[in-house]
């Protein structure tokens, strides 16, 4: 995913304050490359941030658990 693309995520999700620390920091890491932008925006309306003091790891990290939580949630209940 392209820096603008992860800046415009954030700005649409009421997080600009956000955008303007992370989105660099977020695109250097490669982490959202390949990712599902529904699944980012889902994360980034389920997760409530101060726009002050958010560190790149611990977003990244409550990411990681909101992926794993979300895969999860998709499984069937009773597989065939």
């Amino acid at each position: 995913m392209e820096r603008e693309q992860i800046e415009e995520l954030f700005e649409e999700s009421g997080y600009a304050g956000l955008s303007s620390s992370l989105a660099y920091k977020v695109w250097m890491t490669g982490v959202w490359d390949g990712e599902d932008k529904d699944r980012i925006e889902a994360f980034l309306d389920a997760y409530s941030f101060e726009e002050e003091g958010v560190i790149t790891g611990d977003f990244l990290y409550h990411y990681r658990i909101f992926v794993y939580i979300h895969e999860r949630n998709e499984l069937p209940l009773f597989p065939l």
